[in-house]
């Protein structure tokens, strides 16, 4: 069986085939590269903006925890409704 198999791949036609599945082989290969090189890349982008939202809240936080309560309930009446 392998020495049919080794036969064939040394004929010119399996000569064509090796050849060709090489080349498949090596498109394929640059391809799952570059894709999975994408990926990360996206997967930075996204950690990073998930970091600067959460720096944004804390932020945010310590500035609402350091006003009286008086005045985080005058800038919180503007968003709520009155009709209750």
């Amino acid at each position: 069986m392998l020495t049919a198999l080794f036969a064939w791949m040394t004929s010119s036609c399996g000569k064509v085939v090796a050849k060709w599945g090489a080349i498949a082989a090596a498109v394929g290969l640059a391809y799952w590269r570059i894709r999975e090189s994408g990926r990360a890349a996206e997967r930075a982008d996204r950690a990073y903006e998930t970091t600067k939202a959460a720096a944004n809240r804390e932020k945010i936080h310590d500035q609402v925890s350091k006003l009286p309560d008086a005045d985080v309930r005058d800038e919180l009446s503007g968003w709520v409704r009155d009709d209750i």
